[in-house]
């Protein structure tokens, strides 16, 4: 298959190497061309000295042969005019001087008639001189100038040709060394020429090359670079290489592409569902607001989040945590349509953002299917999963205006449907809001109460039957603020469980219970049994029967009187870390309680799995009891169960004498309310305890 590709793919050159090539025959280009011009500049040179001081010179030596010449003929044809013999001898003897002249001579050497010139002109001196001498008249001097004529003109010619071929040949001369250096400097032009229109051909072409070979791929890889930044890439296109350097480049920016597209799926996706996380959420619902802004329509926004998933996640495995948050995330994708955003946002929160609405009730229909959704059973490992949802829904833009809004306002519909039983969904008002606000007013202010130590334990003594004796107490705490006002544990201990300050607050109960514990069996009261509540957390929490072991032995308490109460909807939550820690609490020896029996599951089943020792039978079915039959017969079967199941039963809420004396007859174990004594500080229940020993053990 790679061979495949290999073939298919088309052959590349190398810049390097055409770059080497072209440098190559670029230098060799302009060594031949440099190689030229000095030769023909050479050429010229050596032209130039050859027509330079020896050239001039002979050419000198050879116009004053002419000239000599010219005025020797002159001279002969003067001879032949005068006719005095003095003068005709004085013009042969300057004749013959000029004869002698170097540049005469040196041209008799190559011309015949120039030679013999001094032979002819001393001919003629000696024809002259006769006459001169003799100074008597010619015999025939007629013949006399025809021999002195016949002379000169046997001579004349041959002077007269020398002199012209003479000059002629200094300006041939002349004009051959200037034609000569006229080709040489033409040479040399149009070498210059030639070379300078090869350099610019060879330039266009290294232009035409670059800006083909690297300067265009290089200006479309930037171009997708960036749009690769602005995320528009996927309208523009990489260049196809020709080369390999260009081609290395081009895979690289390939590489970078797809890297970014996974950086950017990463931070924007949830890796196990496939879906937006916050970060994509966030930056695709400001598309929908101003999609919605302009529109005029409106935006719903969903804040799901599945009930009980952690007790799923804690008992099944993460695994089969994960697998069901990918169920439900292809679900909620299922019931939205394509223009609809859905994103999860961490653990088991979901958002769903629906644009184009009508109304705010058009997003109604879309949550009852969302919650259908989420309670259709899933089959996980060959178990069967049903779970629900909570859903919140804010509406843009009549709950906010901003996403950072719209968000705030949807969680805080989501504890709200939450609270109102779950598997339901809420849609946000103001007055959600204000409880919000005053619920984080509340939990500031439990954070500093704790920081300044606000709080206070209070005990409500347990009853013997008779309702004479203390045998126990339940530790109640109470948060005294800074003002001196007293708030109800109803109103902060549900906002202590959501914000984690519950197991803060639970360590400071079940620390200060055992040190008054420890005071009071110090103080003689051996037999008294205190109980503190437990909260969902610190169930949960794996170190809390090695801090029970350290509490008892710090404060020299028998494990059997303290006694730690866990509600039913506590130890349901998640029933096998409930059943694991509370049987290594009973293993240190505490004993163990299931507070308000009756209003939670009432699962029977895992009821006879928790080592417990007593069961507390919630005020609801006690106030009513003299009036209302049900309740009394609640009453008379929790009882007979507990006792079958071979537990100690505690009434609590008994505020009246005619309660008393009915549960006292149903064979309750302990009695505690109101008829018998208020929750009381430690030094009261002291006091108390001084009046009332306590039974024994």
């Amino acid at each position: 298959m790679a061979g495949s590709e290999m073939a298919s793919e088309p052959r590349r050159f190398s810049l390097r190497k055409l770059s080497l090539w072209v440098s190559v025959l670029t230098g060799i280009a302009m060594l031949v061309a440099m190689s030229l011009v000095t030769v023909v500049s050479e050429s010229v040179i050596r032209l130039a000295e050859r027509g330079g001081d020896d050239f001039a010179q002979m050419r000198i030596q050879e116009l004053r042969a002419v000239g000599n010449l010219e005025r020797l003929i002159a001279l002969g044809d003067q001879l032949l005019a005068e006719r005095d013999a003095a003068r005709q001898r004085d013009v042969a003897i300057t004749m013959q001087a000029l004869v002698l002249q170097p540049s005469v001579m040196a041209m008799g050497k190559s011309d015949l008639a120039v030679g013999r010139a001094f032979d002819v002109i001393a001919r003629i001196l000696a024809t002259v001189d006769t006459i001169t001498h003799s100074g008597l008249a010619a015999d025939d001097p007629a013949a006399k100038h025809d021999r002195v004529t016949q002379l000169w003109n046997e001579l004349r010619p041959g002077l007269e040709a020398a002199a012209d071929g003479s000059a002629v040949a200094v300006v041939q001369a002349v004009s051959d060394s200037a034609d000569e250096i006229s080709r040489g400097a033409r040479l040399v032009l149009w070498i210059t020429v030639v070379g300078t229109l090869l350099a610019g051909i060879i330039g266009l072409v290294l232009i035409m090359l670059m800006r083909r070979q690297l300067l265009t791929p290089l200006v479309a890889i930037s171009d997708y670079l960036v749009g690769l930044r602005k995320g528009v890439e996927q309208s523009l296109h990489l260049p196809v290489a020709h080369s390999q350097e260009v081609g290395e480049v081009i895979d690289a920016v390939h590489q970078l592409a797809r890297a970014q597209r996974a950086l950017e799926h990463a931070a924007l996706n949830d890796p196990l569902t496939g879906l937006s996380n916050r970060y994509g959420l966030e930056a695709r619902i400001e598309q929908s607001l101003s999609h919605a802004r302009r529109s005029g329509l409106k935006l719903a926004v969903l804040f799901i989040d599945l009930d009980r998933f952690k007790a799923v996640n804690d008992s099944l495995g993460h695994a089969s945590g994960d697998t069901l948050l990918c169920v439900i995330a292809e679900r909620i994708s299922g019931c939205l349509r394509d223009t609809d955003l859905v994103a999860r946002l961490g653990g088991d929160e979901f958002v769903v953002v629906l644009s184009d609405l009508a109304r705010a009730d058009d997003a109604v229909p879309v949550a009852e299917k969302l919650l259908e959704a989420a309670m259709s059973p899933i089959v996980i490992g060959g178990l069967e999963i049903r779970t629900t949802a909570s859903i919140g829904v804010c509406v843009f833009p009549d709950d906010g205006k901003d996403v950072g809004t719209l968000m705030k306002h949807a969680d805080t519909a989501m504890y709200q449907a939450k609270a109102a039983g779950r598997a339901n969904f809420k849609f946000f008002d103001i007055a959600m809001n204000e409880a919000v606000s005053r619920r984080l007013h509340l939990e500031n202010a439990l954070r500093r109460g704790l920081e300044r130590n606000e709080f206070e334990l209070y005990f409500q003594p347990q009853m013997d039957p008779s309702g004479k004796r203390v045998c126990a107490a339940e530790a109640l705490v109470r948060w005294r603020r800074a003002d001196g006002r007293l708030v109800a544990p109803m109103d902060f201990i549900p906002v202590a469980e959501e914000s984690e300050l519950i197991c803060r607050i639970g360590e400071w109960v079940l620390g200060e219970a055992c040190r008054c514990l420890g005071a009071w069996r110090t103080g003689g009261a051996t037999g008294l049994r205190v109980a503190v509540n437990l909260s969902a957390r610190q169930l949960r929490d794996s170190s809390l029967p090695l801090r029970v072991a350290e509490l008892l032995a710090l404060h020299s308490i028998p494990p059997g009187a303290l006694e730690l109460e866990i509600t039913e909807s506590v130890a349901m939550q998640d029933p096998d870390v409930a059943i694991r820690n509370l049987g290594a609490l009973k293993r240190l020896g505490v004993s163990l309680a299931i507070d308000d029996f009756g209003t939670g599951y009432s699962s029977l089943a895992y009821l006879k799995l928790l080592p417990i020792d007593r069961l507390k039978l919630d005020r609801t079915f006690v106030r009513d009891l003299e009036t209302d039959p049900d309740d009394a017969s609640i009453c008379a079967a929790t009882v007979g169960l507990a006792h079958n199941l071979r537990l100690e039963l505690i009434a609590e809420g008994v505020e009246t004498h005619a309660q008393h004396v009915f549960l006292r007859n149903l064979g309750c174990d302990l009695l505690q309310g109101f008829h018998f004594h208020r929750p009381m500080n430690c030094a009261a229940l002291s006091q108390l305890l001084d009046l009332e020993p306590p039974a024994a053990t």
